[in-house]
């Protein structure tokens, strides 16, 4: 009874939804419990610092091996391709063994049903060109690999870099 008549003033006074004084609630919420287990002394914490990391290492590889519009083997689902609006992921701790560097790509990538993401891939490609890519394929499909240089921002120098990655399948 007390929360819903304090949500009911917060509503009044800054005219938000519910749902959104519920969040700042949980957030706020949230900041002091982590504070108070901050004051605690390191003997007494409730979960221990072992536990908490692998957590969070648990929560970061399925960051890592989370993709958009894609099956297992990297094939593009074509109901997802169209909505795909997420930039690729940055990573800032690659998992041993991989490199972020794009011009390390060595996977192939059909410019005429590959998704933003699967086009930023390619060496060069920002999101900027990979909606251009998008952009001129729906209005015609590419007939060669060369092709890909009607697209603004992809002259021959790019396209050295992209040739052995791309296909028009």
């Amino acid at each position: 009874m007390f929360l819903r008549n304090f949500i009911a003033k917060i509503q009044t006074l800054t005219n938000m939804a519910q749902n959104e004084i519920l969040a700042v609630l949980f957030i706020f919420g949230s900041g002091l419990a982590g504070f108070g287990l901050k004051l605690l002394d390191a003997n007494k914490l409730l979960i221990s610092t072992d536990t908490y990391n692998s957590a969070i290492d648990s929560a970061m590889k399925v960051e890592r091996s989370t993709f958009v519009s894609t099956d297992f083997q990297n094939n593009p689902n074509p109901a997802l391709v169209s909505a795909d609006t997420l930039k690729p992921k940055e990573t800032f701790f690659p998992a041993s063994g991989t490199s972020s560097k794009k011009s390390e790509f060595t996977g192939i990538v059909n410019i005429n049903t590959a998704s933003k993401v699967q086009l930023m891939k390619l060496p060069g490609i920002g999101e900027k060109t990979a909606l251009a890519i998008i952009e001129y394929r729906s209005k015609q499909k590419f007939n060669s690999t060369e092709a890909i240089m009607n697209v603004k921002g992809i002259g021959p120098k790019k396209f050295e870099k992209i040739r052995n990655n791309i296909t028009v399948q």
